[in-house]
């Protein structure tokens, strides 16, 4: 071999050494390429090992990501650190270890170890349609018209026109509620609900109850249903009616604190406030009549208006990712600002009608219920429960009708009734959001 070929065989074997080498790297770098795999190995040394996959998510509760089957994501899309707990055939080491601790179930609502979804209830704004039921309107008030006369003072004949049970059907309203954050763990929440539609209407003619379809033979309880003097604008009528409307009004400014128990699936607030509440009544008794005293009316109308503080709380347990049951309770003492109004235009007999009259006392206001909240998209949850609100030492409009108010006018009327309460119940359901 002459010199000069020699001279050039150490510069071809860096040459095919290189080449050797571009080549591994671009195999090294290609899409399909996988490194060898040392878990084994590095698990018998006490290393970390190889990372385990992110458990699954349920749309319902991470969104797009979760439905991707990413890592767990909260409602704004950020990742959630799950937590870890030690257990001794955790790869961290000789004896054991902390690793990741996950629900085998977590592919339906997401499992319910995660903390960050099943910790505090949180919504920003909540709209409720509202389905409730006023109890025991009327309790002790009698039929107001006998079909001809009655079998005896205050006995009424084919008795017509019983308020008793009346009101008392479920009407609907609506509640609006919404949060402001304070700070990580308060909030202030301002809320509203309005029922108006409490009320009742029933007429009755004459012709249309009495034998052989006779008119004028309707009398009325207010002259013992015809044993005493016969009142001319509502005995021996053609028609008689009563009509009964009420309507609830309800305003709070609360701040709540929320509370989180040593299992995160339980947790809650914390409520002081203070809520306003309105109650309003209007009874009316109507009558035609063909006695020449006209038509005749009796009218009594109710105002109650409960300022004051109350306190409460709520709890919730996370029953699956995205599914709690929550339960609240709130009480306070007020005062009530009451007003009372009875007015007629009857002239044939002097009435001995209780005077218009107001006042201040105090009262309570407490209310409960029970719901079941569900999420449906990240930030859109539906609800929907049952709950009871009572209120107490009210000025009602059944404890303050005067039957005996024209049949002797020297008698004082009697003194007005304070302490009557209402008894709300019933169902509601809506929607929350969080932004």
């Amino acid at each position: 071999m002459k010199r000069s070929q020699l001279t050039m065989l150490p510069t071809v074997v860096v040459t095919l050494v290189g080449l050797l080498a571009t080549s591994n790297l671009t195999q090294a770098e290609s899409p399909g390429y996988q490194s060898p795999s040392f878990y084994g190995a590095d698990q018998a040394r006490g290393g970390q090992g190889r990372p385990a996959p992110p458990f699954p998510a349920s749309p319902l509760a991470g969104g797009f990501p979760a439905a991707q089957g990413d890592a767990f994501m909260d409602a704004h899309g950020r990742p959630i650190v799950m937590p870890a707990s030690f257990n001794q055939s955790c790869p961290s080491g000789p004896g054991g270890g902390y690793c990741p601790t996950g629900d085998p179930m977590a592919v339906d609502f997401g499992g319910y170890s995660t903390p960050d979804q099943s910790g505090p209830h949180y919504f920003d704004f909540s709209a409720d349609v509202v389905y409730l039921q006023a109890a025991d309107v009327f309790t002790n008030v009698p039929a107001f018209t006998s079909v001809g006369i009655g079998l005896g003072p205050g006995i009424p004949t084919n008795p017509q026109l019983n308020p008793s049970g009346e009101g008392e059907n479920y009407k609907p309203g609506f509640q609006v509620a919404a949060r402001y954050d304070l700070g990580p763990l308060s909030v202030l929440e301002a809320t509203y609900m309005g029922l108006y539609d409490f009320g009742f209407t029933q007429a009755v003619r004459s012709v249309d109850v009495a034998p052989l379809n006779q008119d004028n033979q309707l009398f009325s309880v207010f002259s013992q249903f015809g044993f005493l003097p016969l009142i001319s604008e509502f005995d021996s009528a053609s028609v008689h009616q009563i009509s009964y409307e009420s309507d609830l009004q309800s305003t709070e400014f609360s701040y709540r604190r929320y509370w989180v128990g040593a299992n995160p699936r339980v947790s809650g607030t914390y409520l002081a406030g203070f809520r306003y509440v309105r109650m309003t009544e209007n009874f009316a008794f109507s009558s035609i009549t063909n006695l020449g005293g006209g038509n005749g009316n009796l009218t009594y109308a109710t105002e109650n208006d409960l300022l004051g503080f109350q306190l409460g709380g709520d709890g919730s347990i996370c029953l699956r990712q995205g599914l709690r049951l929550n339960t609240e309770g709130k009480a306070g003492i007020y005062n009530n600002r009451y007003k009372f109004d009875s007015t007629s235009n009857v002239t044939s007999v002097a009435p001995n009608l209780q005077p218009a009259t107001d006042g201040n006392q105090i009262a309570f206001v407490g209310e409960a219920g029970v719901s079941m909240v569900a999420d449906i998209w990240p930030s859109v949850s539906i609800r929907g429960g049952y709950r009871v609100l009572y209120i107490n030492s009210l000025v009602n409009v059944g404890d303050n009708v005067v039957t005996t108010a024209f049949t002797n006018p020297a008698t004082p009327s009697p003194a007005l009734e304070t302490q009557g309460d209402a008894l709300y119940h019933g169902f509601h359901g809506g929607i929350e959001y969080v932004w």
